[in-house]
């Protein structure tokens, strides 16, 4: 009896063994259970880049209502000795990037080579002639848009390619096809804000400090040094002959003062670059079609950086120059300040009576309420990676110190409890301004959300964990 007792009990050990072995081979070809740890956020990325994609792919994508972006960025042009030759090559790769993560575009290959006359005297940089730029742009252009687009945005890094762009944009324009692109100097222009230089605007202060935030490994401050001399004419064109060269001179291929640049001031200027390039682009998205036989459309103020001329009927000196300018400026400083999580910035945007008024009838008050607002909204974690952007569109003057402007806003990087990313938010909104010193301060904001978001996404300040002392 006891012999058949041991083998009793020793089958049911191998029979136990066995049961448990399969339990944990099938346990392993099972998913975890759900709700066990956050899930990593994914990133949203609504771009896509054109040479990644398969001609039947393309063919899905290259709608008449999509927006295809093109790159231009000098492959071979001198910037300096403390500058690499691809310094352009290198912007126009990364603000591609960059907008390829906010914007629905498809980004087409860069163009390597075109209108830069202005540094023939220096080894190593090229230029074409500006009738073959124009045209190598209206090519490349038409031979994406017989399948399908009608709208293009030229991502420029450079200044003299803007006059072969304009011609070509005239070209397209009789073919029904919009051009746009970055005017680069007034971009540059924008962000004089933080530049110590005297002046210049090659590879100089303002661009080296971009070279700075975007790629430090490329830059070698050690040798970069002022090169500044006033020049009478615009666009510079620079020479390397002290004597009689044609141009302003310059030994070093500067024109401005690198030695000032700083990572800080490149993050300013580059933040708020892309942020202008994003508004451009969503713009354009929205603009008319040209009729085949018209001329080609003027650039909006955004992407000219000027005032637009005073439309017939209203009274003459209301706005005066620069006026919409600045107002539209304020999208890439507000951008800017959000990303920075600065709440003081952000909330010296407002006259001090200025309000908030958000779609379900929460109001702010003051600009003191919105920034105490604004700075608790930053400590939470849901928000700590949020990108706000503000697209400012039409702006009307309604006397000379009362303005009205029309914008659409959109919130991404909005996380859950769990660290998941929230559907991005979006809607219009209206903004009251009041010319206070030498700009323009917002007396009254209006939000509206689109009925899509406004089912699913709460006021921004209403989310689970805030206080209800929320003013």
């Amino acid at each position: 009896m006891k012999l058949a007792q041991v083998q009793v009990t020793m089958m049911r050990r191998a029979l136990f063994g066995m049961l448990f072995l399969v339990s944990l081979v099938s346990l392993r070809g099972q998913a975890p259970p759900a709700g066990r740890g956050p899930k990593p956020p994914e990133p949203v990325v609504t771009g896509v880049q054109m040479g990644d994609l398969t001609w039947q792919m393309a063919e899905q994508r290259l709608k008449p209502d999509a927006v295809v972006l093109l790159p231009l960025g000098a492959a071979a042009q001198e910037h300096g000795p403390h500058l690499k030759l691809r310094n352009d090559q290198i912007l126009a790769d990364y603000f591609t990037r960059r907008i390829l993560e906010i914007a629905d575009v498809v980004a087409a290959p860069a163009l390597p080579y075109h209108y830069f006359p202005a540094f023939n005297e220096y080894p190593g940089s090229t230029s074409v002639a500006l009738n073959v730029a124009r045209d190598l742009t209206a090519d490349v252009v038409r031979g994406i848009a017989r399948h399908g687009p009608r709208r293009f945005y030229v991502l420029n890094t450079g200044y003299s390619s803007a006059q072969a762009l304009g011609e070509a944009a005239k070209m397209l324009a009789s073919e029904g096809v919009l051009l746009r692109y970055t005017d680069w100097h007034a971009r540059m222009e924008a962000s004089r804000g933080v530049q110590q230089q005297p002046g210049g605007n090659h590879a100089d202060e303002i661009e080296t400090s971009m070279m700075l935030y975007i790629d430090p490994s490329v830059v070698n401050m050690s040798i970069a040094q002022r090169d500044y001399s006033p020049s009478p004419t615009q666009p510079v064109q620079l020479t390397r002959n002290p004597t009689g060269g044609r141009g302003t001179y310059s030994p070093t291929g500067t024109w401005g003062d690198p030695s000032l640049a700083t990572r800080d001031k490149g993050r300013v200027v580059v933040e708020t670059t892309v942020s202008a390039i994003r508004s451009e682009i969503e713009e354009l998205r929205r603009a008319a079609l040209p009729r085949g036989g018209t001329t080609a459309p003027q650039l909006s103020a955004a992407s000219r950086g000027l005032s637009m001329p005073q439309s017939a009927g209203r009274p003459p000196g209301e706005c005066l120059q620069g006026d919409e300018r600045f107002i539209r400026e304020l999208g890439p400083k507000f951008y800017l300040a959000w990303q920075d999580q600065d709440a003081p910035r952000l909330a010296s945007f407002w006259a001090d009576s200025g309000d908030m008024a958000h779609p379900d009838g929460l109001v702010e008050t003051t600009a003191q309420v919105i920034r105490e607002n604004r700075a608790y909204l930053f400590q939470q974690r849901e928000f700590r990676g949020s990108k706000h952007f503000l697209t400012i569109g039409q702006v009307r003057c309604i006397t000379s110190d009362v303005a009205i402007a029309d914008a659409k806003w959109e919130l991404r990087g909005v996380t859950d409890g769990r660290g998941n990313l929230t559907p991005p938010a979006e809607g219009l909104c209206t903004l009251v301004l009041r010319r206070a010193g030498g700009g323009w301060v917002i007396e009254a904001w209006r939000y509206n959300m689109k009925p899509a978001t406004a089912a699913t996404q709460p006021t921004i300040l209403k989310k689970p964990g805030f206080p209800t002392t929320i003013r």
